[in-house]
């Protein structure tokens, strides 16, 4: 199973607003979860100073890219804040549809994880996220 990271570092809990249905979209500065369109994928929460845990899964069901103008218009699905370390600069951002949410209780990373760098890594299927 794939599984993308999602920060937690600021006031916002994003990946629990993703597998919560609230967040909609998430966002990249370039195209790093391309291979994650049209899977069904785990949620790593990840915290600074915290162990990194799957919260969830969802669906990946497209992606676009949309000017920085653009991402303001989008923002009651993706919920990143004006002047965000998130917010869209200059060109814009990838933004990834996120459908069929379903929150778990936090798993803690498995030790076979295969990373894949810091946008997302293949962990051992979950059956109760699948």
């Amino acid at each position: 199973m794939k599984a993308m990271y999602v920060s937690e570092s600021g006031c916002i809990p994003y990946a629990a607003a993703i597998v919560g249905g609230y967040k909609t979209l998430e966002t990249r500065n370039r195209d790093m979860l391309k291979a994650l369109v049209g899977e069904r994928v785990a949620v790593i929460r990840t915290r600074r100073g915290k162990p990194s845990a799957i919260v969830g899964a969802v669906d990946i069901t497209g992606k676009q890219f949309v000017s920085a103008a653009g991402f303001r218009e989008l923002n009651s699905k993706h919920l990143v804040p004006p002047g965000s370390k998130y917010d869209a600069t200059g060109r814009g951002k990838w933004c990834y549809s996120c459908a069929a949410p379903k929150a778990c209780d936090p798993i803690p990373l498995p030790p076979e994880t295969i990373n894949h760098g810091r946008s997302w890594c293949e962990i051992p299927d979950i059956p109760e996220l699948l």
